[in-house]
Parts: C-alpha cells; sequence; structure tokens
C-alpha cells in the first residue's frame, strides 16, 4: 500500500508536468511527518521506520526519501513542536 501510495507522488507530478498545469492545479510537493511527544511514541515510530527499512532496503522506492530526526533540539525546530523528542520525515504532495 505504501508503495501504492509514494507511486502516486511521482505520477501526479509527471502527469501536471506532462500537461502543462501544475500552476493550474496548484500541485505543491513537499515533505510531512510524524512526530514522537513520548519516548515510547519514539520506541514505535522509529521501530516501524527501522522495519520499513530493512523489508525495503535502504535505497528502496518507499524509505529513499524518508530521514529521522533523533536529535530532540532538532525535531522541535523541524515540527514546530514543543516537546517533540524525534520525528520521521516522509514526502508529501498536495492539489
Amino acid at each position: 500500500m505504501i508503495q501504492h501510495e509514494a507511486a502516486h507522488l511521482t505520477a501526479f507530478k509527471e502527469l501536471f508536468e506532462h500537461e502543462g498545469i501544475v500552476e493550474e492545479v496548484c500541485f505543491k510537493s513537499g515533505e510531512t511527518f510524524d512526530a514522537a511527544m513520548s519516548r515510547e511514541a519514539w520506541d514505535r515510530l522509529k521501530g516501524a521506520y527501522e522495519m520499513m527499512k530493512k523489508d525495503h532496503g535502504a535505497d528502496g522506492d518507499v524509505i529513499r526519501d524518508c530521514r529521522l530526526i533523533e536529535d530532540a533540539r532538532e525535531a522541535e525546530e523541524f515540527t514546530q513542536m514543543k516537546g517533540c523528542i524525534g520525528a520521521v520525515v516522509h514526502p508529501s504532495a498536495q492539489v
């Protein structure tokens, strides 16, 4: 399911660029995140990231554009969430 979703980000970008309607449909690609606010949440979130990395390979389509933010100060700054102790960042898009 994740592979299907990830493939759509690229497919939509290519389609909108091919049709010349990126601006018209307000297509924006970027990043979003999952944030951990407790040690339990961080262990679960980081564990899921590591499992995906193991399943798909570090350079696999699903995981290569994702990243961990393990430093609490950096995670708090990136997410803008006070008390955030870690985050997993992944690609996203909107139309």
